[in-house]
């Protein structure tokens, strides 16, 4: 008896919380700062930094309709003089999903304090709302008199509809943050799963529960549930720094996604699987299934094609081109086809989903076996295989099953070909829907990729010019970019200087063409007879050129001794280059046949040298089959590029024979 006399004196004077609930940082208040902010230690060279990033989740019921209300607060710390700089980070900008009004943006204040002391407030008519995209939208103003040592501080608070997930959280941004505080305080009828995507920082996390109860604390009442308030704390966050080819910033940055796990009084799990994200696209007016289904004009059309030919790729590739020739892609992503598929082939403006329905119609139509895939653009970052959520997904292509790993197309990439996807699309890995099922594959199409296969013949005179003839099969993306600068009305001669001579203003071009390859509907033949006056530097003794005439490289796009983020290059290379050069009368050239090779764990660049008599042979072979490169491996793919750039840059001495 006395040992539960003790317990109900606990309950009735010990709330249940976290042991940590003292810890609990008090939020800020907006308008008033400390004056030591104005004063404390810089121990890095940004430009400026974030002092303070404090946000709160709660929930409210709004007729019947629960709202999540995500309040901001944000302090910057502006360091430099630079206007540039400055503007960088006085211009702020809120994205939010306006798509069925998911989300809007309201209380938006700001206020710029200065070192005397003095505030200058931010104007009501200074913010401008922009469009990003089909579903985002952009509050955006600039803090008012931003300048060395002012610091910046603006709040906002955003409503958000959907609480099936919440936006992302950012810790890390493109400077260091000095303190992040994120407080999420859940209703007795719901829980959140929180998934952290690169914490590599200190992150501590707090549970708090308050007791609001009245009710006195005895065993024949039923008490309500504690309230559940969640705390993450950051405090010096590193900067993401913006190197060249990086999938997506979002990739590296430190944040945590949350999805509603528990649901209901009693609170039951949910499930969150990607399942039944598909069970989602397939519910509905939008199951891609059914659409292919209804669209009996499309789907007779393509079986009129399959009728005339009798292989299968010939025919996919017939309609494709049909489709690819006849849209207009107004330059709006998704996944969701619009009501639009029947002006397709008319031409009219449509959406990359909507085009790519009309193909997936088509070829089901004619025969052939067909899906949508749905993936993440390079833009929007990867796919994250633990955080099931529809919302990850910007893109939709058609996959046909095929070889090894299969066939990507998307109808609404212009000037296309079947395998040949968009540079934004080409991403980590996809999602297949299947009828009853999913299939994840890794994106990598076969003729999405920058390829090149040249043949240079030519002869140096005593005085230096340079004449002959190249031939060059073209593959991939510089193919996609000939066929549509063509269709835009350039000419074969500017298209073949700019793409194979834009070095050599003085440059001859005659009997150019371009004409598609007759052995491989994906390849352009182009071909050229040239002249570079002066090419060489002429001596008494001889004369000096450069041995890369076509395929240079100017500079490495690697730069310093180390790297903090993964290689992603756009997409696979590979450049074939092969040089004959004709030596005049009585020269010679020092050079030993030989082979050379400078290679990494997936790329190499070959080098090959021949001497016939007065004449030289050499051959360059750039190989880079994959597109991520680990930190571990920049080094060595830093030196391969070093190696190419010193080639082009290289010069050779031509000696005249006494």
């Amino acid at each position: 008896m006395r040992c539960l006399t003790y317990i109900l004196l606990i309950l009735l004077f010990y709330p249940c919380q976290a042991a940590a609930q003292e810890e609990v940082p008090e939020p800020s208040e907006f308008g008033s700062i400390p004056d030591s902010l104005f004063h404390a230690d810089i121990s890095h060279s940004y430009p400026y930094e974030i002092l303070l990033k404090e946000s709160s989740i709660r929930f409210v019921d709004r007729g019947g309709t629960i709202v999540a209300i995500l309040d901001h607060l944000v302090r910057i710390r502006l360091y430099s003089s630079d206007p540039v700089e400055q503007a960088g980070a006085a211009l702020i900008g809120i994205p939010f999903y306006s798509l069925d009004e998911m989300e809007r943006v309201t209380r938006i204040e700001g206020v710029t304090h200065q070192p005397d002391g003095e505030k200058v407030w931010l104007e009501p008519d200074e913010i401008r709302t922009t469009d990003l995209n089909s579903r985002y939208k952009l509050r955006e103003f600039m803090m008012p008199e931003a300048s060395e040592g002012s610091i910046l501080e603006y709040r906002y608070q955003i409503e958000r509809r959907y609480i099936e997930e919440l936006p992302d959280f950012f810790f890390s941004h493109r400077v260091p943050t000095r303190k992040t505080v994120l407080t999420l305080q859940n209703q007795d009828y719901m829980r959140f799963e929180a998934v952290p995507e690169n914490i590599r920082f200190d992150l501590e996390y707090i549970e708090e529960r308050i007791d609001t109860s009245s009710i006195p604390r005895v065993f024949t009442y039923q008490r309500p549930e504690p309230v559940l308030r969640q705390h993450w704390i950051a405090r010096e966050v590193p900067a993401v720094d913006e190197e060249n080819y990086i999938s997506s910033l979002d990739d590296l940055r430190g944040k945590l996604r949350f999805q509603i796990s528990e649901f209901g009084r009693p609170r039951q799990p949910l499930e969150n699987s990607w399942e039944f994200v598909a069970a989602q696209i397939r519910r509905g007016d939008n199951n891609p299934f059914e659409q292919s289904e209804s669209l009996d004009g499309l789907r007779e059309i393509g079986r009129s094609l399959a009728g005339y030919l009798e292989d299968p790729v010939a025919v996919r590739d017939s309609i494709f081109r049909m489709v690819n020739n006849s849209m207009t892609f107004n330059e709006l992503n998704g996944i969701f086809a619009g009501p639009e598929t029947g002006m397709v082939l008319e031409g009219e403006p449509a959406d990359q989903p909507t085009i790519n329905m009309v193909l997936l119609a088509m070829l089901h139509g004619a025969g052939i076996e067909a899906y949508p895939i749905f993936l993440s653009g390079r833009n929007a970052g990867r796919v994250n295989r633990d955080f099931p959520s529809i919302y990850q997904f910007n893109q939709m292509l058609v996959w046909q099953p095929a070889g090894s790993g299969g066939v990507l197309m998307d109808a609404s990439f212009p000037h296309s070909k079947p395998g040949l996807i968009p540079v934004d699309s080409y991403n980590r890995e996809g999602m297949i829907l299947l009828p009853e099922d999913i299939e994840w594959i890794e994106i990598h199409p076969e003729a999405s990729r920058f390829a090149l296969n040249l043949n240079l013949d030519a002869a140096i005179s005593r005085g230096g010019d340079l004449a002959g003839e190249m031939s060059a099969e073209v593959r991939g993306y510089p193919a996609q970019q000939i066929r549509q600068e063509l269709s835009a009305g350039r000419t074969p001669e500017r298209i073949i200087r700019d793409l194979f001579f834009d070095a050599y203003g003085d440059l001859e071009l005659r009997q150019f063409s371009i004409t598609e390859s007759e052995s491989d509907r994906h390849s352009l033949q182009v071909s050229a007879a040239f002249e570079i006056p002066y090419y060489g530097i002429s001596f008494r003794e001889g004369l000096q050129f450069r041995p890369m005439i076509i395929g240079y490289l100017q500079q490495n796009p690697f730069q310093g001794a180390g790297r903090s983020a993964p290689v992603t290059l756009d997409a696979p290379e590979i450049l074939n280059l092969n040089y004959t050069i004709r030596l005049p009368e009585d020269f010679e050239i020092e050079i030993v046949s030989q082979d050379r090779t400078t290679e990494t764990d997936g790329a190499f660049l070959q080098e090959h040298y021949e001497v016939r008599e007065r004449e030289v042979f050499y051959q360059f072979d750039v190989v880079i089959e994959r597109r991520e490169f680990a930190m571990e491996e920049y080094n060595q793919l830093k030196n391969l590029y070093d190696r190419w750039v010193y080639l082009s840059q290289n010069e050779w001495y031509i000696e005249q024979m006494p």
